[in-house]
């Protein structure tokens, strides 16, 4: 049974390729989150084969999918904050990422995903990051990366986690 693919897909989401990964773009053209294709049987610095095989659109067993997660909005203050304000902003988050492990709790299963991890935002220090581990078989390609992920894209959204 496939939970992802065009049953329920919306073209509110867009999926673009962009040197092996996919950037994901939400309706309004603002960057969502990132799928990396898992490539198990090639180097990772072969970049030809990986071109072509999402030329090809051809299946993959698992990918990668990055989201935003928290907004810390503490780090790298030149000035003094105001420790009201820092601990709102603590508390803001812990509910967030509370929000989040009920959310995984919940939806791990239905979406197979196997597995989650935190990380600090290259771009942005402020910004941790999770990381989703998506095991299911889907087709590269822009439209089809678009309409795998829309169901769980659409439920982060209605969830109120994107």
């Amino acid at each position: 049974m496939h939970l992802f693919g065009k049953r329920g897909s919306s073209n509110k989401w867009k999926a673009e390729y962009d040197d092996t990964l996919y950037k994901i773009y939400d309706w309004d053209g603002n960057l969502a989150g990132y799928l990396f294709p898992t490539f198990s049987d090639i180097e990772p610095k072969d970049e030809e084969v990986i071109v072509e095989l999402n030329r090809i659109h051809a299946q993959v067993t698992e990918g990668t999918l990055l989201l935003p997660m928290v907004k810390l909005n503490l780090l790298d203050n030149n000035e003094g904050m105001d420790i009201d304000y820092v601990i709102s902003s603590l508390q803001a988050n812990t509910e967030r990422t509370n929000r989040w492990k009920e959310w995984l709790h919940d939806n791990a299963e239905p979406f197979n995903i196997a597995d989650s991890a935190v990380y600090t935002a290259r771009e942005d220090r402020n910004m941790l990051s999770i990381a989703l581990d998506i095991v299911e078989t889907f087709n590269l390609g822009e439209k089809e990366v678009r309409d795998f992920l829309s169901p769980l894209l659409d439920k982060l959204h209605e969830d109120g986690l994107l």
